[in-house]
């Protein structure tokens, strides 16, 4: 694979001369991929209700915004301003969904230490694809994204398939293939 200009512009990634098709996922998980939502939608989980100044406060965004999230939110029946009092709009979660790791998941979520320092030539690389092996026996970052609901599984595999498809890389995977994780590879230093 050659190397090729990648240019950024407002939250699209493209090749000189070339745009990205839009990527389609669920609706519910594209919303709560932007932080703010996902901010406002976690903060909403963990309480009762609360009003339109107190999740201001909570999650530090102007009025505007706020409103243009919550009103998102509140188009796919995730949250409800469910009572007015004076000028006060008060806000509720309408329907729980969870993301582990990202929203409503496990409360206890424990966070682990880094890893100690592990030789490259330490590390028994039988079985794994050789890219994967190289990467490894060469020293370069690898993080690993587990995906544990299904929601998170189908939407990874489409948007691998679009990238694949936008820049014409070859990806055979079957109709069948659910990915339980996707492993990212940092560039060699």
């Amino acid at each position: 694979m050659k190397s090729r200009d990648i240019f950024i512009t407002k939250g699209h990634s493209f090749q000189h001369g070339e745009t990205l098709a839009r990527l389609h996922a669920d609706p519910v998980t594209t919303a709560l991929v932007h932080p703010t939502r996902r901010n406002l939608y976690s903060t909403l989980m963990a309480v009762d209700e609360m009003s339109t100044v107190q999740l201001q406060t909570a999650v530090s965004v102007d009025r505007y915004n706020l409103y243009h999230h919550l009103k998102k939110l509140a188009s796919l029946g995730l949250v409800e301003n469910h009572r007015d009092v004076g000028r006060a709009r008060w806000w509720k979660i309408t329907q729980r969904v969870t993301f582990p790791g990202l929203v409503g998941g496990n409360e206890e979520v424990q966070i682990q230490s880094a890893p100690a320092a592990v030789s490259a030539s330490a590390i028994d690389t039988t079985g794994l694809p050789e890219s994967l092996a190289n990467a490894i026996s060469q020293g370069r970052d690898i993080h690993i994204v587990n995906l544990d609901g299904s929601r998170e599984q189908i939407g990874a595999k489409k948007m691998l398939e679009a990238l694949a498809n936008d820049y014409g890389i070859e990806l055979d995977l079957p109709f069948t293939f659910v990915p339980g994780g996707i492993a990212l590879i940092g560039k060699e230093r």
